[in-house]
């Protein structure tokens, strides 16, 4: 009896251990998370962090376990380590005609633009940052392929799907791959954020 007891007793131990770090995983304030998605309510999703090659599998999780999001609001996210599962979750939120929104405070780097450009309506508060630079594969780099280049072709249809025509998604293609190399990141002004449409205001 003394050994079921004390059983008992740590299996109940573990379990609460178990239960804490799962609230730790999740900020406070957050309901849920999938990734770098945390559930703010049953409409709206904080962004925060980098995404990788199980960023799509997380966000179809976070749409099925949440139908009713309707808006996606970016904190800080460098960006992405593997674009293909990022542009087919940036599919499903364009798709589902989700929302996206930058705060005053958001840092929104790298792939992590390209999720924002899904959103069906994009929003942009003054101080937000938004960085741009050549993607890299290995050794090679975007600006290693002399324009007109096949490799291209998957970004440019990305922004072709985000509402932007052939030649606005060409320009701001090459515009990113050539503003800082793959090392580097160019954070755009004001003046080419209006000029290149990255807003819907």
């Amino acid at each position: 009896m003394i050994y079921v007891k004390r059983t008992m007793h740590l299996a109940v131990c573990l379990a609460v251990v178990v239960f804490s770090a799962l609230q730790t995983n999740c900020k406070k304030g957050f309901e849920a998370r999938y990734g770098p998605f945390f559930i703010e309510n049953d409409t709206t999703v904080y962004m925060d962090g980098s995404t990788g090659s199980r960023v799509d599998i997380q966000f179809e999780k976070l749409i099925s376990d949440y139908p009713d999001i309707k808006l996606v609001i970016f904190g800080t996210c460098p960006g992405s380590s593997d674009d293909v599962s990022l542009f087919e979750a940036a599919t499903i939120l364009r798709s589902r005609g989700i929302n996206t929104h930058l705060t005053s405070a958001s840092v929104i780097e790298s792939g992590a633009v390209d999720f924002f450009l899904a959103g069906n309506r994009r929003t942009r508060e003054p101080g937000s940052l938004i960085g741009v630079h050549a993607w890299s594969e290995g050794n090679k780099s975007a600006t290693d392929y002399p324009v007109g280049h096949s490799v291209h072709q998957l970004y440019i249809d990305f922004y072709i799907f985000c509402g932007f025509t052939v030649e606005e998604a060409e320009e701001f293609y090459y515009f990113t791959i050539n503003a800082a190399s793959s090392k580097d990141l160019h954070y755009m002004t004001d003046e080419e954020i209006v000029h290149y449409q990255l807003t819907s205001e």
